[in-house]
């Protein structure tokens, strides 16, 4: 009796345990709910930063937006405003530094306030907050002028034109010409600077803009002493880019005080050079060989010295900051880590500089974003601001940085996390597959899967980046992804870590459609999630009317023609046409704009003993950023992966009706499988 008294005990007790450990991973509201720290500026003497604290809010189903100050001698920071509503565009929302005053008084920002985006002025001591630009249009950008004395913004058509436009449309018809995507809501079924509005096609791929984006621009003067407006030149709209692809971002590149301009190019072999080029003609290139490895990611002057700072990433995107004394053969490595230096996701943006600091947003794999303070010559750290400090205490997994070798010796680069109680014995497996950069809170590019939740779970979790090759086409590149994702499972199999018969994977845009491409061509997975569209042949007759940009990269990058002309081309593409070789569990988790174009590959499994649901979510596009709409994401793709890989269900009995119908499904298939 004392025995199996005992024994209940230690059962008991182990189970609590297992309970505390689940308790520590973070929770999929708090993977949504993370803040994020953006658009970082220093004052015109050096001694303050101005910042924007982004956080969603489930509850609100919006973010919330706040513009800080902080003292960088002194380490203090102080909320100066309101950042206004999110600005949303293209499914993003839009972010930009704010700007200060020559006296560092006052910052401007845009801010979307009362469904008008206008210019604002934060006291940089927090004294108060003003609007010193609203009217009948929106501002659309806003940039310094003479020194901090004035702004140059720009406008558009007002709202009542663009509403009366779409108006007139609706009663008159909408003219489908190559401007119209069939796929999207054609009335106000998309978001132009935080409205729902009608958009339309701008002739670059998929880019969209507002109805009137040809209409003409019209620039204004802000004076920054008396805040007086006046006209300056009418702008004209943006010139239109045809879509290329494989397009190269343009050079980082700076210009000093004095009017010298540094560059970082990278050649046709990759590698970097970075180049001085003196506001006297004379130029001189970078010898040391830390100023050739890496790709430069940004680069600016440090102000008060001659001396170049560059942020270089790795191909395990690991940022690294540099300073080059210009005409040195030595470069100084000031800071690195295990993620991003600057920013919390891509990396795009740069750390701001004094003559003594490099302010930098820190995130790593399972560290979500912070504000530090670096000592340019020392290299000493210290944290500026921590928004994230509950969740850092709670996700601790932990995360091993891959670089495995593909036979033709390329390296597939990635993060693998998982919990610190991992069960013994190979656990499930989930990859997501494109770009993993920053804090992995959605598994990587385009943040859809709770990783770290995911982790807590009992899974092992990676997150693999796309293996570069500029020499690919389309296809080629779908073969790098398989050739990873066999790689990786072999090399973690071989360990004991996972067992190669629960493998998972998802992953957003290029992500999912290397999913689709692995469980068309391959037996490695047992469950499948995609967020994104597939090249189809309904997707090329929605997207080929004359004077669309859709059919020739089609041809150039992936080899194929109209679908009626090529229909081997097409039988090796196209998920639906191979519909009868996808027979894991697939979740389809879409934004509405994009839904319609995977009609056919829903239908076809829906009609199959292949197990398929599918979601659409109103009101978004290709980048899916509503506070609710991505729990819900979160969520599902959670106990999707547990429950067809795993076995687990969640005992709500909110969610018993997802698990009857899950069960109807796997039935079916076994139904199938055994006739």
């Amino acid at each position: 009796m004392v025995r199996r008294t005992l024994s209940i005990v230690l059962v008991l007790l182990a189970v609590r345990a297992g309970q505390a450990v689940a308790a520590e991973a973070p929770t999929v509201r708090e993977l949504v709910e993370v803040a994020d720290i953006e658009a970082l500026s220093v004052s015109p003497d050096g001694r303050t930063l101005a910042f924007r604290v982004k956080r969603a809010s489930i509850e609100e189903n919006s973010y919330r937006l706040d513009w800080h100050v902080a003292d960088i001698g002194a380490g203090a920071v102080r909320r100066v405003a309101h950042g206004g509503a999110p600005i949303y565009t293209n499914g993003a929302i839009e972010t930009e530094p704010a700007i200060w005053s020559s006296d560092g008084r006052f910052i401007h920002y845009r801010a979307r306030i009362d469904d008008a985006v206008g210019l604002w002025r934060a006291a940089a001591d927090g004294a108060g907050v003003r609007p010193v630009v609203q009217g009948d249009a929106d501002v659309e950008s806003v940039e310094p002028a003479e020194g901090g004395n004035a702004l140059i913004f720009v406008t558009g058509p007002s709202r009542a034109e663009i509403a009366r436009a779409e108006r007139a449309e609706y009663d008159d018809g909408i003219l489908v010409d190559a401007s119209v995507d069939l796929a999207q809501q054609a009335f106000r079924g998309g978001w132009v600077r935080g409205r729902r509005s009608s958009e339309r096609l701008i002739g670059r791929w998929f880019s969209r803009d507002e109805l009137l984006w040809r209409s003409p621009r019209s620039r204004h003067r802000l004076d920054l002493a008396t805040l007086v407006v006046s006209a300056a030149a009418r702008a004209d709209p943006a010139a239109v880019m045809p879509f290329r692809p494989g397009h190269v971002l343009p050079s980082p590149m700076a210009t000093s005080a004095a009017g010298d301009v540094v560059e970082a190019v990278a050649g046709e072999d990759e590698a970097v050079r970075i180049e001085v080029r003196r506001a006297g003609g004379r130029s001189m290139i970078c010898a040391a060989a830390a100023c050739r490895t890496g790709r430069v990611v940004a680069i600016a002057w440090r102000p008060g010295h001659d001396e170049i700072l560059f942020t270089v990433q790795d191909r395990n995107l690991r940022q690294t900051l540099r300073a080059w004394p210009v005409g040195s053969r030595h470069v100084r490595r000031v800071a690195g880590g295990d993620g991003l230096l600057s920013g919390s996701r891509s990396g795009s943006s740069s750390c701001a500089y004094t003559a003594d600091h490099a302010i930098c947003v820190a995130a790593g794999p399972a560290s979500p974003p912070r504000l530090e303070r670096i000592d340019l010559d020392g290299g000493g750290r210290s944290i500026l601001l921590d928004p994230n400090q509950d969740l850092r205490r709670r996700s601790q997994p932990i995360v091993e940085q891959i670089s495995l070798a593909l036979p033709d010796g390329r390296r597939v680069t990635g993060s693998v996390m998982y919990g610190q109680a991992r069960r013994a014995g190979p656990a499930p497996l989930f990859i997501h597959y494109y770009q993993c950069s920053g804090f992995l809170r959605g598994g990587g590019f385009g943040d859809r899967f709770p990783t770290l939740a995911m982790a807590g779970a009992g899974f092992v979790v990676a997150c693999l980046n796309a293996v570069p090759n500029a020499e690919a086409d389309g296809v080629g590149r779908f073969r790098d992804a398989l050739a990873s994702v066999e790689l990786l499972v072999r090399h973690l199999a071989d360990r004991g870590l996972v067992d190669s018969r629960r493998v998972g994977m998802g992953g957003f845009s290029f992500g999912s459609e290397a999913t689709m491409w692995t469980a068309m061509n391959s037996d490695l997975l047992a469950a499948a999630a995609i967020t994104s569209p597939q090249y189809e042949p309904g997707m090329y007759w929605l997207s080929s009317a004359r004077g669309r940009d859709y059919a020739e990269p089609m041809r150039r990058y992936f080899g194929v023609g109209a679908p009626d002309e090529d229909v081997a081309g097409w039988r090796r593409l196209s998920p639906a046409l191979n519909a009868d070789r996808i027979r894991i569990p697939l979740l389809m988790q879409m934004p509405e704009q994009e839904a319609r174009t995977t009609a056919e590959l829903h239908t076809r499994l829906s009609n199959s003993a292949t197990p398929v649901e599918m979601y659409l979510f109103p009101d978004e596009a290709h980048l899916v950023v509503q506070p609710r709409h991505m729990r819900a994401i979160y969520q599902r793709n959670l106990d999707w992966f547990r429950y067809w890989l795993a076995g687990g269900i969640d005992p709500d009995p909110a969610k018993a009706s997802q698990y009857e119908r899950w069960e109807a499904l796997r039935r079916r298939r076994d139904a199938s499988a055994a006739e």
